[in-house]
């Protein structure tokens, strides 16, 4: 029998990098005056955007592979790609190669992240240790973007590309992988019952989650640049508010599992709700401290929804069709994210416009995603009584 600490720990660690698509999310700024030929809209796509959007047809094609390879293979070369794709864009200084580079990246991202909850499943079968162990997984996501944050921001002042070192973190990751991960060779059958079954109570799951993180993302594409739009802080203070709303995700990550015991079927919806509080502090409030808080609000909401919608996409289907329930749902949350600025982008300068043109666009970008979290909040609770 495997020694379940030692499997915690090793998927913990391979954790750090589940949010590594945001890990230059705080150097964004200097990135961007680097290339000023090339619109900040376009930089966004190439640095977050695109690996979001690798990641979509990778977590489904590593939910399949799960039922061949042992996922312990699987994620190590997922970490391979990860730092790989991560780190070689130091070298680079054509756009073009870096996005060749964040494409690989995006695929080492889409098979960490639906191998951490698929080994969380097929490892605790108990209900209040999955949910334990899940939220510790969203906790140690959290601290990976600390780490990125802080990291990335620093180094960034020492030149645009040295922040992309800070991928050199996945090193820990793949040792930890390789020591503490179980071996567990998938057992191959023809049996019918073993096939993926899919409901329609997880794809109701799926789509939802898929909503909630075109608003939830904005948090990541905005808050820096907004710091700096408002004469708050430079790409150091964007860094911290980044590490702030990670350490937010950090605290609750450790106690989501009593979070989600007390609260039960309202916990996603308080979730939201959190969410909505923290958008409204950062977009209306010019002040960097308020900011802070909001990002803090921030990172707990995500570490509240994400396990929560993950859990629910998972219990909604057999055991047996769980692995690849958890990699839909990783995709839907992918797909989210990537859309997110193309669609809450243009619906805040347009609210901009019709409202109030003293806005900027990323304050009227939080206050649309304020919006598609209200909606979801009550998904949340119509999907959950269920």
């Amino acid at each position: 029998m495997e020694n379940k600490s030692r499997v915690k720990l090793g998927i913990y660690l391979c954790s750090l990098l589940m949010m590594g698509a945001i890990a230059v999310a705080s150097n964004i700024a200097n990135i961007m005056a680097a290339f000023p030929d090339v619109a900040p809209t376009t930089i966004v796509a190439y640095l977050i955007s695109v690996p979001c959007l690798i990641v979509i047809p990778v977590t489904l094609i590593t939910g399949k592979l799960m039922d061949s390879i042992a996922k312990k293979t699987l994620m190590i070369i997922g970490i391979l790609f990860w730092l790989i794709g991560g780190v070689v864009p130091y070298f680079l200084t054509s756009l073009t190669s870096i996005l060749v580079m964040r494409c690989i990246f995006g695929v080492g991202v889409g098979m960490v992240q639906t191998l951490c909850a698929a080994l969380v499943v097929e490892n605790f079968d108990d209900a209040t240790e999955r949910n334990q162990t899940m939220g510790n997984v969203a906790a140690f996501q959290m601290l990976g973007t600390v780490i990125f944050s802080l990291v990335a921001g620093n180094l960034g002042k020492l030149g645009w590309n040295v922040a992309f070192l800070v991928h050199l973190i996945a090193v820990v990751s793949l040792i930890g992988a390789i020591i503490f991960l179980p071996h567990k060779q998938p057992i191959k059958s023809t049996a019918t019952a073993t096939k993926f079954q899919p409901t329609s109570l997880m794809w109701t799951w799926a789509i939802i989650y898929m909503i909630f993180m075109v608003g939830g993302q904005t948090y990541a594409n905005s808050a820096a640049a907004l710091i700096e739009e408002m004469n708050l802080g430079d790409s150091v203070a964007a860094g911290y508010s980044l590490a702030i709303f990670a350490v937010g995700g950090l605290v609750m990550g450790l106690v989501y599992g009593k979070f989600a015991k007390k609260f039960g079927k309202a916990t996603l919806s308080l979730g939201c709700c959190i969410m909505i509080v923290a958008f409204l502090l950062i977009a209306l409030v010019p002040n960097l401290l308020v900011s802070y808080f909001g990002a803090f609000l921030c990172g707990v909401s995500l570490s509240i929804c994400i396990p929560g919608a993950i859990n629910g996409t998972a219990a909604s289907v057999t055991p047996e069709s769980s692995g690849m329930a958890v990699s839909v749902a990783t995709c839907t949350q992918n797909i989210g994210m990537a859309l997110c600025p193309y669609i809450v982008t243009p619906a805040g300068a347009m609210l901009v416009s019709a409202t109030n043109p003293n806005y900027t666009v990323n304050q009227g970008a939080l206050l649309c995603a304020t919006g598609i979290v209200a909606v979801v909040a009550i998904m949340f609770m119509g999907v959950s009584k269920k």
